[in-house]
């Protein structure tokens, strides 16, 4: 899920948190945090009477009241979403950063740009506060001669210091782009984002320069890699700030961002599908295209849940069906932790909803409970497992109304 969950994009910080790990609970405990529990996905909104035929890639953006399809009590649920709340704020620097944990020890842009759509519905200052660090942070440009890109930081003797490096610079500008997007249309803040559009397009134009002449985005610049998951964000991105455009008065601009998307679909399409396997390549590179491995967790079965988070493919497409089917064949206990490595995965369980497979995420919600949240969130629970959670709790429970921190 655009590596939502850590694999390639986390490889790089797990050694440093395996060893700060003990030290998290004792350092949140000392400053008060409750490392906590989870759950729903920013704007989405799940009733039993749902269908998705031609529901948004994210699912319909519903107002007004209706019937949730969990039966919850309803001060549990505002208890989980608030506890949840209060960790996934707590990862906020004093700067506006958004650490991996409320330790502060390390900031990722691609996870922290997920975190902060998810405070857009919780706290839009707060996401304001972030979108400024990070457009503050653009590289101009970083040590690969690309504009727009922005750094991993690392927690040093002198506070936050750049690591020079990042996992993806098509990824972060992309979730970069949706998180944008989501804002203006949460918050109707055209002031500030006018007043940044500059910056907002410099994001765009680091997709721009790493598209390939057959559509699709590489992952970093001097790479030949293309992988599957982060076009598939890519795609979103560009068509979230399109549709961005579009109410701020620029439709020019906006068509030829969809064309620049839908430039990338169709490479999904031609390029990485492969109709006699039924699947698609996770990824692209010199060596060839790599396809998935039957019971291989990551990248190869969860790459494929990322056409339907992103909107490559509408839920009631019938790949998306048989992608889904596949994955549960596969793993048919994921939602009880049962898989190739220790993280929540909660996104997971927000393609789930987006399934309407509400029993698996359902059942994922108690276990991850039990292991993570009642148990002081353990190492490796970080800031995109609170943020998925947030939005899954809300998204299996419309009528919530926890009430906004202060």
């Amino acid at each position: 899920m655009g590596r939502g969950t850590v694999p390639r994009r986390m490889a790089a910080v797990l050694l440093a948190l395996v060893c700060v790990a003990a030290l998290v609970l004792t350092v949140a405990r000392g400053y008060g945090y409750q490392l906590l529990p989870p759950w729903p996905a920013s704007g989405l909104v799940f009733t039993a009477a749902d269908a998705p035929s031609s529901s948004p890639p994210f699912a319909e953006r519903a107002s007004g009241a209706s019937t949730p399809i969990v039966s919850l009590e309803a001060s549990s649920v505002e208890e989980e979403i608030e506890r949840e709340t209060q960790w996934l704020l707590a990862c906020q620097m004093p700067d506006g950063a958004i650490a991996q944990t409320p330790l502060g020890d390390s900031v990722v842009p691609y996870f922290a740009n997920l975190a902060a759509k998810t405070m857009v519905d919780i706290e839009p200052a707060r996401a304001r506060w972030y979108i400024t660090w990070y457009i503050e942070h653009m590289n101009l440009p970083d040590r690969f001669g690309l504009a727009g890109t922005v750094y991993d930081y690392e927690l040093g003797r002198d506070g936050l210091t750049p690591t020079y490096g990042y996992d993806s610079a098509d990824s972060y500008a992309a979730t970069f782009l949706s998180l944008a997007s989501y804002y203006l249309e949460k918050t109707r803040d055209r002031e500030f984002i006018t007043a940044n559009l500059e910056s907002i397009d410099l994001a765009v134009s680091v997709l721009l320069k790493l598209q390939d002449k057959d559509g699709l985005v590489v992952v970093t610049p001097g790479s030949t890699t293309k992988y599957l998951m982060d076009n598939g964000e890519s795609f979103r991105g560009l068509t979230d700030w399109a549709d961005a455009l579009i109410s701020l008065g620029f439709p020019e601009k906006a068509a030829a961002y969809r064309d620049v998307a839908e430039r990338i679909r169709k490479g999904i399409e031609r390029i990485l599908y492969d109709p006699a396997r039924g699947v698609y390549a996770y990824s692209l590179s010199w060596l060839g295209k790599r396809f998935p491995k039957a019971g291989k967790w990551y990248p190869d079965a969860v790459s494929q849940l990322e056409l339907i988070t992103s909107g490559v493919l509408s839920p009631d497409d019938p790949r998306a069906a048989k992608i889904w089917e596949d994955f549960n064949a596969q793993f048919p206990s994921w939602n009880q932790g049962v898989k190739a490595d220790g993280f929540p995965w909660a996104k997971i369980a927000l393609t789930a909803a987006m399934m309407r497979d509400i029993g698996q995420a359902s059942e994922f919600l108690t276990w991850v409970s039990e292991h993570f949240a009642q148990k002081d969130r353990p190492y490796p629970w970080y800031v995109l497992e609170s943020a998925s959670i947030i939005d899954l709790y809300r998204a299996l429970n419309p009528d919530s109304t926890t009430s906004q921190p202060g």
